[in-house]
């Protein structure tokens, strides 16, 4: 059942339950969905997690082994930091809302503000996606383009650098670009329509005390 279907459940059952009742049953469906999207969302994170871990490790061990070559490593050990400073975010993010979160409550109010509060969050996250996601993974990059072209190998073609900069710099911006087409989608289409039909609720219920 969507959010939507939900709603109008609650809104038919209205006239017919007494409101002990619908607020038991409405409480057991936002529970629900709001578990499925926690689940939604943690999965995300690790896999997020994981990817900026790679990242972080791949330019990593680039600057490991031009340090130990005794060539300039600086621009690919702030690349994998900004990699692995994408991954703390993720980790700091979830350890700020839980302790800002409401805990579980028994009654109906608790619960949808509750979700309304986590769903307010992700659209925060997600609109602001290219400050604290795109823009560092895509320094990150250049700087990694930085290492190879300016302090790798001095035998290394001119043109192989030059070309080496059209695909970072044309995947990056292309990959850039349909991430946050993607976030911005899903804040419209998913979080947005979710946000309203909470929020709907809320009032729905405020108004039946």
């Amino acid at each position: 059942m969507s959010f939507d279907e939900l709603q109008l459940a609650w809104q038919q059952q209205r006239a017919a339950q007494p409101k002990t009742d619908i607020d038991a049953d409405v409480l057991r469906e936002v529970r629900v969905k709001s578990r499925a999207f926690a689940r939604s969302i943690f999965w995300r994170d690790v896999r997020e997690v994981l990817a900026s871990l790679l990242v972080a490790g791949v330019f990593g061990n680039v600057a490991w082994q031009a340090h130990r070559e005794g060539a300039v490593s600086w621009p690919a050990w702030l690349a994998a930091s900004l990699g692995l400073g994408v991954g703390l975010y993720f980790l700091i993010d979830r350890w700020i809302m839980r302790r800002r979160a409401t805990p579980q409550g028994k009654d109906l109010r608790t619960e949808l503000n509750r979700a309304v509060d986590e769903v307010q969050h992700q659209i925060w996250l997600l609109r602001n996606v290219a400050w604290w996601y795109l823009a560092p993974l895509a320094l990150s990059t250049i700087l990694f383009a930085v290492q190879l072209t300016f302090f790798g190998p001095e035998d290394t073609p001119v043109w192989s650098k030059i070309l080496l900069w059209i695909i970072i710099i044309g995947t990056t911006g292309w990959l850039d670009k349909w991430i946050w087409q993607l976030n911005q989608d899903a804040v419209r289409h998913d979080l947005e329509p979710r946000l309203r039909t909470l929020q709907s609720q809320l009032r729905e219920f405020d108004n039946l005390d």
